[in-house]
């Protein structure tokens, strides 16, 4: 593959993982997370809460972003092979 090939997959990898944390963002409030998790654990910190609250979203959202690049190449991988046989 040229090289511009791997810069706009890399693009694109990245504009989807934005994509799905914006939904994350809007899917998950974070009032209804912190008092799910607050019942069962107490009162968290300000500054402990936005940065592991932020943190789960961002891996989640990783997550998916590689879930969904997986199965998008497996199922290119499988019309390939259905072409070619």
């Amino acid at each position: 593959m040229k090289p511009i090939n791997y810069a706009l997959l890399w693009i694109g990898e990245s504009f989807i993982y934005i994509i799905i944390l914006i939904i994350l963002y809007l899917l998950v409030p974070e009032v209804t997370v912190y008092s799910f998790i607050s019942n069962y654990t107490g009162v968290i910190q300000g500054d402990n809460w936005d940065k592991y609250y932020f943190l789960a979203l961002c891996i989640l959202a990783m997550c998916f972003n590689a879930a969904l690049i997986f199965f998008s190449a497996l199922l290119c991988k499988r019309k390939s092979i259905k072409r070619h046989s």
